[in-house]
């Protein structure tokens, strides 16, 4: 669904003290010298008016740094998206999270862990501002979705919800959208709050769905009530196995695994997301009708 170059970032640094504008540099991997930001918005309230410094896991020498970052414009203009350091008051997400809806390359997003970021100066205190608009992020997104479709010659009444989990045929294929990697859909908060397949079997409606996935471009989506790693013979995790609520082309509960929504692309080619609003809650409240009946 954007650019996720969070493997190929090196280290940064973005400042939001003249509120408005959040300005700052980059460095990557596959991109010679530094990529620099003048974008409109604010940070969220955690640390508006203040200066972020992060760090990433790569290194000048990354195999397939340049081939993905191939295009990426080294002076981003555009909008703020959600820039939060996930800290209290946590009005998205808990952990670092850097999104921009550039002028040049679309929705571009960094995932990071609290670790790899440093705030600098104090930010405004925040009950002394307004959280960030869901609306105006709203807005930025179906922007995003329209312009990509206008791209791929894909109508417009289709470009958020297109009812199919088949791939686009390859002459309409965005191929930027295509080799972008999927947000990190497992996490350790997540893998502690899961409990193990097999332990709401009895539950039936009552049983509870810790995570949402979905596909941006279509219309499935999967609920995870239970999940369990897969090992190899050594005792490595190779895969993690889920069991939940689906609906695709039809509702069904059934398990799937960790690798299949990882490698699955939508009908634009976009890669399946993590809801990251998503709060627990059972079977009937997600479906009553479905599951009015379940004991």
């Amino acid at each position: 669904m954007a650019w996720r170059p969070t493997e190929f970032l090196v280290q940064g640094e973005l400042d939001n003290k003249m509120l408005g504008k959040v300005t700052g540099w980059m460095e990557f991997a596959g991109i010679k010298g530094k990529v620099t930001f003048d974008l409109k918005g604010n940070f969220h309230r955690d640390i508006r008016g203040s200066k972020i410094r992060f760090k990433g896991g790569a290194s000048g020498d990354e195999p397939d740094a340049e081939g993905y970052m191939e295009g990426f414009s080294s002076h981003q203009t555009g909008e703020v998206g959600d820039i939060t350091a996930g800290l209290p008051p946590a009005d998205y997400v808990s952990y670092p999270y850097i999104e921009w809806y550039g002028d040049q390359n679309g929705r571009v997003v960094l995932e990071l862990e609290i670790e790899q970021i440093e705030v600098i100066g104090k930010p405004i205190p925040a009950c002394e501002s307004y959280p960030i608009s869901r609306e105006q992020q709203n807005r930025n997104m179906v922007e995003f979705l329209g312009g990509l479709a206008k791209e791929m010659n894909i109508p417009a009444e289709n470009a958020v919800c297109i009812g199919s989990i088949t791939p686009i045929k390859a002459e309409n294929q965005n191929q930027k959208a295509s080799k972008t990697p999927g947000m990190k859909l497992l996490t350790e908060e997540i893998r502690k709050q899961l409990p193990p397949l097999y332990s709401q079997d009895s539950l039936g409606g009552k049983a509870v769905a810790y995570v949402k996935f979905f596909t941006p471009d279509s219309n499935w989506t999967w609920w995870a009530i239970e999940g369990s790693p897969v090992t190899n013979n050594d005792g490595e995790e190779i895969d993690f196995h889920f069991f939940g609520f689906v609906e695709g082309h039809v509702k069904e509960l059934g398990y799937f695994m960790l690798s299949e929504l990882t490698s699955v692309r939508g009908p634009m080619g976009l890669p399946i997301e993590r809801d990251l609003y998503w709060q627990p809650r059972t079977l009937e409240e997600i479906d009553p009708e479905l599951f009015a009946d379940a004991k």
